[in-house]
């Protein structure tokens, strides 16, 4: 059983950090309180508040299936429950030197559901964020960008999702300051470049995991691309910031000699696409050398 809900565990993660989230990597300041059940307030500790923070939702209260029909509602149709761990303590057969029975750990799991996966239930009022002033200029750059993915707001995450072509941003007044979110978006719609109806980047199209060469460059490429654009219209770049965010793949790119030469053409390339600045798609094929 321990070893069941440890592969649930790490698949958990394994699939957050594949799709890019990074925890530590956060502008935004989202829900004021960490994730919490919904019942009792009690916040999750541990791994628990770690597989929760960066499942992509808003809200920060959780439920389980049977606490959302005990308030009068149900989870959602087809929507996908995350685990939940912990430690229930059983009484052994062998004494310890008191003569008290030895107590045994036993790691258990259940499941729980974010707020926003039910229906049915009311939904506490969120606490007014900060006034968001918008940037013209940054904004006048994001529409017009040549066939601009779709972009999402209100997600507990900045992500970008290939499969589906579109960017997912927190909403713009959970943002500590307009250019943090800015760069932020400048940065998913780098990724969104890479798309095969676009630059056919091989970062995006064959998407690698997380840690790996190829991922490590298109993390650089897109942080580069994020500072060219914000650098044409004077938006203070937040590239130093996120020195912590590609700490562990500069071991990969110092390998490489030629890796951050080659991203900043790519990331020239993704900036160019962004200020509808750039030539039509390149054959994949023409670009091989380029790109090795």
């Amino acid at each position: 059983m321990r070893d069941t809900v440890f592969q649930i565990v790490t698949d958990r993660i394994l699939a957050a950090l594949e799709a890019g989230t990074v925890p530590w990597k956060k502008t935004w300041k989202g829900d004021a309180d960490a994730p919490a059940n919904f019942i009792s307030r009690k916040p999750y500790r541990g791994i628990n508040a770690f597989i929760l923070a960066v499942a992509g939702f808003e809200s920060n209260y959780w439920l389980t299936y049977r606490q959302a029909a005990g308030l009068g509602g149900n989870v959602k149709r087809g929507e996908k429950g995350f685990p939940v761990v912990f430690w229930k303590f059983l009484d052994g057969k062998e004494l310890d030197a008191k003569g008290n029975p030895k107590r045994i750990p036993l790691l258990r799991y259940y499941t729980v559901f974010n707020l926003a996966q039910t229906e049915g239930i009311a939904i506490p009022a969120r606490a007014a964020g900060v006034a968001f002033n918008p940037i013209e200029a940054a904004e006048a750059i994001v529409a017009g960008m040549p066939q601009k993915p779709e972009i999402r707001h209100g997600q507990g995450r900045a992500f970008y999702r290939p499969s589906e072509d579109f960017v997912g941003m927190p909403s713009r007044e959970s943002f500590s300051a307009p250019e943090a979110y800015y760069s932020t978006l400048f940065h998913e719609l780098a990724h969104s470049t890479g798309h095969v109806s676009r630059l056919n980047r091989e970062g995006i199209s064959k998407l690698e995991m997380f840690g790996s060469d190829s991922y490590g460059r298109e993390e650089l490429i897109a942080e580069m691309s994020a500072a060219f654009v914000g650098n044409s219209i004077g938006l203070e770049s937040t590239f130093e910031n996120s020195a912590a965010y590609l700490a562990g793949w500069i071991k990969t790119l110092r390998e490489d000699n030629r890796a951050v030469v080659v991203a900043a053409g790519a990331a020239s390339k993704a900036a160019k696409w962004i200020l509808n600045d750039a030539p039509a798609p390149a054959d994949p094929e023409a670009d091989a050398d380029e790109s090795e």
